[in-house]
């Protein structure tokens, strides 16, 4: 079984941005990695990118306008909530908004969810519409809740 640690080092290799990641939120059921590297990616195969690391990280993508999307994000919020970090709760809307508000600031934006046996997966990347570095990269590890 692939581990969090596995999954977001496979990420950050993707996107060769090692360098500077660090967790943002880390318990035992799930990791969220921030990073960013002075590489950049055509604006144009952002979708193809994020589709090739889910591939290769061997998830089965989660469309977007999939009801399951808020069942997942809901999941995450309950692991973030077990950890020490207090924050509000999550809406299921709440990535349409980030991407929003990263937009109106000249970036562009990208995510992905994808399931794993064991976990699901979301990759966000965004970076300067000009594609200038650097590229900012977040994936979120997050357990799957068992369901009898």
């Amino acid at each position: 079984m692939q581990k969090k640690y596995e999954i977001a080092g496979q990420v950050m290799g993707f996107f060769d941005s090692f360098k500077g990641s660090r967790p943002a939120i880390d318990n035992d059921k799930i990791l969220i990695v921030r990073s960013r590297t002075r590489k950049t990616i055509p604006l144009d195969d952002f979708e193809e990118k994020l589709s090739e690391l889910g591939k290769e990280i061997g998830g089965v993508e989660v469309p977007a306008t999939s009801g399951k999307i808020e069942e997942i994000l809901k999941s995450g919020d309950k692991h973030i909530k077990e950890s020490e970090v207090t924050t509000a709760s999550i809406d299921g809307n709440g990535f349409t908004r980030m991407k929003e508000e990263l937009e109106s600031m000249g970036l562009v934006v990208a995510y992905k969810v994808f399931e794993l046996p064991s976990f699901d997966v979301i990759i966000a990347i965004w970076e300067d519409k000009s594609e200038i570095p650097p590229l900012y990269v977040e994936v979120t590890v997050s357990e799957k809740e068992n369901k009898k």
